[in-house]
């Protein structure tokens, strides 16, 4: 019986270095496994190892590595005769025997993401993020929204960009209008945070053209998406477009439309305006005034500075129904500005009123 056993492992482990051997080359050359470089924090540092070696690694396995550390038949034999993989063309991962639930959960993760934003360790959030996705742990668009929110209060909001572009590694798309409207709102405090100067315009501009651009993408591959679900033709999307266009140029052409963009967008957003309306009549009591507030806010401002654009007043329709577009969105935000549960959006559509 000995003899059997001794055989029955020989002829297992020759297999599995076999299989080892057969399979390095072409795991190494995806480099799928993220890693992190030393943060501030400790407690960081040591949950970003963690999720590394007991999420990240052996998600990143082939099927039958990742299997023989995980199934109990294994488990002693792993633990007598460790075995070594390439997981890179610089770095080897020992297998060892693992239990799924001994492994790090979504609540560590969502810690992870709470740490990243109070020690400002934006550097870790691509790689962490692509580490939950290639490991299946999926968040949800309100996660994602809430992210946002923080990397924008950090300053940060290019990093979400980053994300967004590697969406297909991070799972972070603009697909969801919550996150779509949390990132414009965000992209619009950019600029109103410079009082609508300078070169925060331009950067927040180039950031709302930049996720148009990322929106299109996604929806290439993903054509079941109904027109009327495509974020970029949203009035908020649009109405941040417009906003900072004409702020631009405003400031920087003296109010010139030097390639028509302002005139575009404002014809987008008076024939979008219909959705505006519908979305608020829709919102009675679903929607908060907040998140009202935040849908409408980029969409007055655009309109109101596009009035001061040479050549609207050419353009008899299109000025009148700008008007028209602007009073009803004025009076909409009067409406609800005594009543937004959130002091920030109650400062910025205060702020936009008395401009």
């Amino acid at each position: 019986m000995a003899q059997f056993t001794m055989g029955s492992f020989a002829r297992w482990s020759s297999s599995m270095r076999l299989s080892v051997a057969t399979q390095t080359r072409s795991y190494a050359s995806k480099s799928a496994i993220p890693k992190f470089s030393s943060t501030s924090s400790p407690e960081l540092d040591q949950l970003l190892y963690r999720f590394r070696e007991d999420r990240f690694i052996p998600s990143g396995l082939p099927n039958q590595q990742r299997r023989n550390m995980f199934k109990e038949k294994h488990r002693q034999r792993l633990e007598d005769e460790p075995i070594t993989v390439a997981i890179s063309e610089t770095e080897d991962f020992t297998l060892r025997p693992m239990r799924i639930n001994e492994l790090p959960t979504k609540k560590d993760a969502y810690e992870v993401l709470r740490l990243i934003a109070a020690t400002n360790e934006w550097k870790a959030l691509v790689p962490f993020l692509s580490g939950m996705y290639m490991s299946n742990l999926r968040l949800n668009t309100n996660r994602f929204a809430q992210i946002v929110r923080k990397a924008s209060e950090a300053g940060k909001l290019p990093v979400i960009m980053e994300c967004i572009r590697q969406g297909h590694r991070t799972g972070f798309h603009l697909r969801d209008l919550t996150v779509v409207q949390r990132l414009f709102y965000d992209i619009h405090i950019l600029a109103q945070s410079a009082d609508f100067k300078g070169p925060a315009v331009t950067k927040a501009l180039n950031m709302a053209k930049q996720a148009v651009d990322l929106m299109d993408q996604d929806v290439e591959t993903h054509t079941s998406l109904a027109r009327a679900e495509n974020p970029k033709h949203q009035p908020f999307v649009i109405g941040t477009l417009l906003e900072l266009s004409a702020a631009r140029a405003i400031n920087e052409f003296g109010g010139k439309d030097q390639a028509n963009e302002v005139l575009s967008y404002a014809r987008k957003l008076v024939v979008s305006w219909p959705i505006v309306k519908e979305q608020g009549e829709l919102a009675g009591g679903v929607s908060s005034a907040s998140e009202r507030a935040q849908q409408i806010i980029a969409v007055y401002n655009g309109l109101r500075l596009s009035l001061s654009i040479h050549g609207l007043a050419l353009d008899n329709t299109l000025h009148d129904s700008v008007t028209a577009c602007l009073t009803e969105a004025k009076t909409e935000l009067e409406s609800l500005v005594d009543t937004v549960e959130q002091t920030h959006v109650q400062e910025s559509v205060r702020t936009i009123l008395n401009a």
